[in-house]
This record gives C-alpha cells, structure tokens and sequence, in this order.
C-alpha cells in the first residue's frame, strides 16, 4: 500500500444557512486517483477548493505529508505547499498568451525581470509531458476549449506538485484527448503524484481510478477500493436510494414536422445540411468535438449567419440575423460553454433567469418584479435547484445547479424551439433524471427539442431520432429502434 501523503478531518463549511461540508473526512496516497463522487451540491468541489485555498474552512484540519498544515489562505499558498487544482470553469485569462497563462503567479525571474528563455523552454518540456504542441505567443482566448483545458492541466504540471485535483478535466475533450489525458495521469502516478479526480462519468472511474469516496448532502457515505464498487452500488448511493432508472419511458405522439434545415452551409463549419424535427419528438446530434453539431444549433439561433440554406418553422420559412432575431421567434439556446455563454457570473438567479425573459416581463421600460420573482421561484422549485433564495449569487452554486439556470431561464421564455447543448454536463445522475423528465414534458407541450451530446447513451436514451455529424458534414441518421446503434454510430463518427 503506498504512503498517505493527504488526510482531510472533520472538515465542514456552510454559506448562509446552507451547509456543504458536515464533518466530512478524506485521505489520499501517493501515486493514487482517488475518484470524489456525489450529487450536485453534494460537497465534492467545496472540500477540494478548501484544499486548493479557494475556501477557509469553518472547522477541520489537514495532514499533509505528515505534518499538521495550516488551512490555506489562498490559492498561491497552497500550490507552494504542492496542492494544484484544475478547475472545472476554466480560469484561462483569454487575453494573455499561452506561455503567459502556464506560469501566470508563478513566473521565473532573474535580475532584469522576467526569463521568457527559461520559460519557453520549460512550458515546451511540460506541453510534451502532457501531450499537446501549441504557439506558445498565440492568445488563449483564440483557443477551443478542449485546449484551454490542456493548458491549465499543463499549469498545474508546471508547479510540480505532489497532490493534482481534477475537476470533471474530461467535459470539454474529445475521446482522443481524453486518452492522452490518461495516459498523462498514468504517467504521474508512477511518479508518486496523487491525485483527486472528480467526475459524474462513472466509466471513466472505473477505467482511471484506484479508490472511491462518495459524498451525499456534505456528509460522508462510503470510502472503498474501486474492485468493491459497481455501478448500483455506486448510483444508489449517490441518488439516495435503489432507484437508479434515469430515462423516463418514450411516449411520444409523433406528429407533423415543426422545424426543417435545409442544405445549410457555413464555410470553414459545415457544409449541406439537411433535416427535419417533427411534433412530439427529440432529435438528438452525435459527433467528434469539431464535427459541427453546436455551430448548426448557433446557426439557428443566430450567432452564424449561413452561407447557403434555410430554416424553416411550421412551413414558414425564417429569417433569424442574431440571437435576438431567434428570441423573438421563441427560440432558446443552452449553450455547451457555460461559463463563457450561459451565466451572467456576478449575478444573482433571478437576474439570470430573468435575463432571457426581458421582452415578457418588461413594461414601460421597467421590470415587473412581482411577475418576475413568482416565475422564478417556480422554476427554482419545479428543476430543484439547490440553493438559499433566488437572490443567491448563481457563481456560489454547484455546477449542475448553475446548469439547471441555464435551462431555467429558457424554459421561462415559453420557447416553440429549445436546442439543448450539452445539457447534462456536469450534472449528477439524480439530476439527470429530473433534467431528463422536464425534457420529456417540453415535448409533450409541443415544444420542439433538438439535443447535442457527447455521451451516446444519453441521446440513445433519450431521442427519438439521431443524426451523426462528422468533419463538418452529416454522415447518418437512425431511429431509436435500430439494433447495435450505439456501434454503429461510433463507427461513423470514427469513420471505421
């Protein structure tokens, strides 16, 4: 058994009245991914930003390499004490470059300033450790966000730690870089590094993993070698219960086409789309990061302007020129990013879900807060959100919480047409199930949903129907009723 080199005791933290932590106890071992697994609002990331230095505990103490430490007061204090954190809302700065962003509070200096030299060359040696090759001069912003992702794996590489939290590091990347990714953990294991890592998928801690913590309600529920767990074992304790069915029963009427694309072309994105959504059905979109699924749904919505096609809404052809355009005609968009697209950081809940609702709920050039207030604890309570009021900051909710704001506030707009991006990422298996739910009950309401995923169990679960993208063109198209579809639609995202 390899050493301890971390035990976290009796640690607890509450914001207002609500409780995250409640005495809450972990420990880990050197050359150990040690997998922190729960529910949204369970305590996962809140115990492991006390680590980090994000959070002053209320109470609790941490043993590091076996000295009693002083809890963290920042984040700087803890990466020089060798604890790194890879958030799951990326903190990449988009303005500065990349070689700026791997040693950003923690640059090499010499007596006339900073050593560029030194650090080109040491970013580039940890780049290769990790199994990317960027321009170094080149913005960050200007990046996808599979690669901003790599550049803050390769920032916490870089501080030479001995203890690497990973938080969900795997949303943002393909199968491909998800594989270098493992391999880049195995690699570190054999170095001694430990590492905590934090993830809804439960396929990837069973390929990756050596130990499982699991977190119900900021308490404790079970610590245990991965060869002890299954998946029951594992989703009944996250939900709280032996129920662990998450797709609702499909019992859709389905009707006449309400929403067509046809032969839609944005150069240098996708290229003759064509396909049709009908009355009381989801239709969902598979393919690669890249393939072109979310530049067709910011096509509807307007974020795109389409080079060649048309869009068409119960037979009237639309004429959508920004975002703005797509929420008058009752459209909404989830987007895949959301940080950077779906939430307005520094706002409250209410503001969020209300943001989208302006055009209702405005009058005179004033709010009507009465309406606006009574329509979002509604929601609050219909997608339960976990959460001390309406007025609470969205930035001090759990990931999947914030993710059921997003959805919110679309859902306020009473849309005709909801394109759904990625919308469980992030989110707990008990939340996916209510998520799940509401989906079906939008379609029941004849609002159109058109889905795009990345986790082919969740569109075959889900959707009536499933187009594959690819390389930017549309490579097939399956019922739900097809035999071997999950194969089948590999293989054709893959093209093998």
């Amino acid at each position: 058994m390899s050493k301890e080199i971390l035990r976290m005791e009796h640690i607890s933290k509450a914001f207002g009245g609500s409780k995250a932590l409640d005495d809450v106890s972990f420990d880990l071992r050197s050359g150990e991914v040690h997998a922190l697994m729960g529910a949204n609002g369970a305590g996962k990331s809140t115990l492991m930003k006390v680590l980090a230095g994000v959070y002053m505990p209320d109470q609790g103490s941490i043993i590091h390499n076996g000295n009693v430490t002083p809890i963290k007061a920042s984040v700087a204090d803890a990466q020089k004490d060798g604890v790194a954190m890879v958030f799951q809302e990326l903190n990449i700065l988009p303005h500065l470059s990349v070689l700026e962003n791997i040693f950003i509070a923690n640059e090499i200096t010499k007596k006339s300033g900073y050593d560029w030299k030194t650090m080109r060359k040491r970013a580039k040696e940890v780049m290769a450790e990790v199994g990317i090759d960027l321009d170094l001069d080149e913005r960050a912003g200007n990046l996808p966000v599979a690669m901003q992702q790599m550049i803050e794996i390769t920032r916490a590489l870089n501080l030479n730690s001995d203890i690497i939290i990973f938080d969900e590091p795997t949303s943002s990347l393909t199968m491909q870089e998800t594989d270098s990714l493992f391999d880049l953990i195995r690699r570190l294991k054999k170095k001694g590094v430990g590492m905590v890592y934090i993830t809804h998928r439960m396929s990837e801690v069973y390929q990756i993993c050596d130990r499982i913590t699991l977190l119900r309600d900021g308490r404790n529920v079970f610590t245990d070698d991965i060869k002890n767990v299954d998946n029951q074992r594992l989703l009944s304790g996250i939900v709280g219960s032996d129920d662990t069915n998450q797709f609702p029963e499909k019992v859709h009427h389905i009707g006449d086409v309400i929403f067509e694309a046809k032969d839609v072309t944005v150069k240098g994105l996708y290229e003759n789309v064509s396909f049709q959504l009908r009355d009381g059905e989801i239709l969902g979109f598979a393919g690669l990061a890249g393939a072109g699924r979310t530049e067709i749904a910011k096509t509807i919505f307007g974020c795109y302007k389409p080079d060649q096609g048309e869009f068409f809404y119960r037979g009237e052809k639309l004429h959508i020129k920004s975002p703005v355009d797509a929420v008058k005609k009752g459209i909404g968009y989830v987007s895949e990013d959301r940080k950077g697209e779906g939430i307005l950081a520094v706002r409250s809940i209410k503001e969020n879900m209300g943001i989208a609702n302006m055009h209702r709920l405005g009058k005179n050039f004033h709010i009507r807060q009465g309406q606006e207030k009574e329509e979002v604890q509604a929601m609050i309570q219909q997608l339960k959100i976990k959460t001390t009021g309406m007025d609470q900051c969205i930035t001090d909710l759990s990931g999947g919480n914030q993710q059921k704001v997003c959805l919110g506030k679309w859902i306020m707009s009473q849309p005709k047409l909801l394109l759904l991006d990625e919308p469980t990422r992030g989110v707990d298996v008990g939340a996916r199930a209510d998520f799940y739910q509401i989906i079906q009950r939008l379609v029941k309401n004849h609002i159109g949903v058109i889905v795009i995923s990345s986790e082919e169990d969740e569109l075959i679960g889900l959707c009536d129907r499933i187009i594959v993208m690819r390389d930017g063109h549309k490579v097939g198209e399956f019922e739900d009723t097809e035999e071997n579809l999950k194969e089948k639609m590999l293989k054709l995202m893959l093209n093998i």
